[in-house]
């Protein structure tokens, strides 16, 4: 063999390994990124189950008042005289609030006075012609039937009613007419006065009546309002009215939603809380502490069976485990089974597509 031959076949050896180790380099990564495997399983979202504390509340919006509310008219058209109360007075029941003029009062009393005398002469006239049979009976009714009318009007003429009173123990909160104007023409037709009880406030609601069943007297109260800023108040559960009302404030009586009126007695003892304000209430209708539970939208009610079902991931297959709800919080429904821990995998959202064993790959591991 050649010099020149020799050459020439220790560099194809030479060669030859380069080109298969370039070979296996190429297919080194092209395996690496085209050849791994993908997830073959039903695409699912995940949460899971845990121990937590869980509350059952109704809320709702309301106004808070005065426990006790008195909203004081007048049906005289008299001037009024004086008005010894301002906004904010605390006065006590029977107090004397305003006065009216009695002398219109005492005017149309005398009119009417003189109006009963003439019916009363009238009726007599009428009474002895009917007796001796020269008046028809028709006429003499008449009479005697304005004569009554006359003197009940006078009945009506109570002088009392120039002194307005307050019917309550309270405090002022509207005044809503000036010396000088008619008692009964007052600022945008509204009571002459309100007194209310503010030392013991209520928050005032509706209720829905979807919602009215839970409600108990008795029933603890959180409540917040924009005058407390970050703090809240307490309260209970006082009374519930016996009959519900249109939710629609016209009073219409067309077919819709129903409200029942509530009335929540508020701890106000700090007095940070005032009258005329609007507050929200949470009621606490049940709250457990240490429960077992699963995201709202974990639970899958398969009306076919009439039974609630929560799907658990375990090794990325699906078990379908049938579940009793109790409470039902915000985020969290308690479940009621032994077939699930805390921590275990459920699929959110689940749907008629997921089957019993099916094989599934969670979408989003690093959102749970």
């Amino acid at each position: 063999m050649s010099k020149d031959t020799t050459k020439k076949f220790k560099k194809k050896w030479i060669i030859i390994p380069i080109v298969i180790f370039i070979i296996i380099a190429i297919a080194c990564v092209l395996t690496q990124k085209f050849g791994k495997t993908e997830p073959t399983g039903y695409p699912v979202t995940a949460g899971k189950a845990e121990q937590t504390t869980l509350k059952e509340v109704v809320s709702i919006k309301g106004n808070v008042e005065g426990s006790e509310k008195a909203e004081i008219q007048s049906t005289q058209t008299a001037e009024v005289k004086a008005i010894y109360v301002h906004e904010g007075d605390k006065v006590a029941k029977g107090q004397l609030l305003a006065l009216l003029d009695s002398g219109t009062l005492n005017e149309e009393y005398a009119k009417a006075k003189i109006t009963a005398a003439e019916a009363k002469r009238k009726y007599d006239d009428a009474k002895l012609l009917y007796e001796q049979g020269a008046l028809p009976q028709n006429d003499y009714l008449e009479a005697k039937a304005t004569y009554e009318s006359a003197v009940l009007s006078l009945d009506t003429y109570d002088f009392d009613k120039v002194n307005i009173t307050s019917p309550i123990s309270g405090t002022v909160t509207r005044v809503n007419v000036t010396v000088g104007s008619n008692a009964n023409n007052t600022t945008d037709n509204k009571s002459m006065f309100v007194i209310e009880d503010l030392q013991h406030l209520q928050l005032k609601v509706k209720i829905s009546e979807y919602d009215i069943s839970k409600i108990k007297e008795g029933q603890q109260v959180s409540i917040t309002a924009d005058v407390l800023g970050n703090e809240t108040a307490s309260g209970v559960v006082s009374k519930i009215a016996p009959s519900g009302e249109s939710k629609d404030s016209t009073g219409s009586t067309t077919t819709g939603e129903k409200v029942v009126p509530v009335d929540i007695n508020i701890n106000n003892n700090d007095g940070k809380l005032i009258a005329g304000v609007s507050a929200k209430a949470e009621i606490l209708i049940n709250k457990k502490e240490n429960a077992l539970s699963v995201p709202v939208d974990a639970i899958f009610e398969d009306v076919n069976e009439g039974a609630d079902y929560v799907f658990i991931i375990k090794n990325n297959k699906l078990k379908k485990i049938k579940v009793q709800t109790g409470i039902e919080g915000d985020f969290n429904t308690e479940i009621i089974t032994d077939k699930i821990k805390a921590g275990d995998k459920v699929v959110l959202s689940p749907t008629y597509e997921l089957k019993n064993g099916m094989e599934v790959t969670i979408s989003d591991p690093n959102a749970m």
